[in-house]
């Protein structure tokens, strides 16, 4: 069974790769998900990437454990929040909506758990 740092080395990596990935390939990213290929979401798939990957940074850098679990509940969180917002969303495709919800569900769920660890 994972243990919470277990679970925030994970996360932390995966929202790090998750990030460069849409930082660096913004096209290829917002495709996976049927965005549109348009200089905006470009824009904007670029803009989110950095952020999830800066993130993912601090979650490998912070040592203290009380840091490293206020940030682990704070993703957990925004995660939960943007899966609503986006399984919400009017005007996305379907497609848009399930990829997005269900992947910003998945690291919710799994922060949730680490934080309860």
């Amino acid at each position: 069974m994972a243990d919470a740092d277990d679970i925030r080395k994970s996360v932390g990596l995966g929202a790090l790769a998750f990030g460069a990935v849409a930082t660096l390939t913004p096209r290829v990213f917002a495709g996976l998900y049927g965005l549109p290929n348009e200089p905006n979401v470009r824009a904007m798939t670029r803009t989110w990437g950095t952020r999830t990957a800066v993130l993912g940074a601090m979650a490998l850098m912070l040592q203290r454990p009380e840091d490293q679990r206020r940030l682990m509940t704070l993703a957990a969180a925004m995660n939960a929040a943007d899966s609503v917002l986006v399984a919400g969303s009017s005007g996305l495709s379907k497609r848009t909506r399930v990829l997005g919800s269900l992947s910003s569900a998945g690291f919710a769920a799994a922060l949730g758990y680490g934080v309860r660890q």
